[in-house]
């Protein structure tokens, strides 16, 4: 997986493409810590993520969490449809806000 960082002051958009997975996560994991030390809010472009496991989700959970905590925001924008199937099935639909 490849995350790029596009920065906007306050708010940090990553870029994901590839797979979020049990090989990946932990990757993705650090970035994510980083983001909620260093911004306020918190962007994830999603059109070029192709799937997302159970160890993905539970990374964005932490990364959701740890926004809520500061009271800062995350958003989710360009979901594709496999990965939004994912999202709701497991109720993460309702979890997260999407853009």
């Amino acid at each position: 997986m490849t995350i790029k960082l596009i920065n906007h002051g306050d708010t940090g958009i990553l870029q994901l493409e590839g797979r979020l997975d049990t090989n990946t996560s932990p990757e993705a994991e650090q970035v994510f810590e980083q983001m909620t030390e260093r911004f306020e809010h918190v962007v994830l472009d999603m059109a070029q993520l192709s799937y997302v496991s159970s160890a993905g989700l539970r990374v964005l959970k932490r990364l959701h969490m740890a926004m809520a905590k500061k009271k800062g925001t995350l958003e989710l924008k360009n979901v594709n449809k496999m990965v939004m199937e994912v999202f709701e099935m497991t109720g993460f639909a309702g979890l997260l806000k999407f853009v």
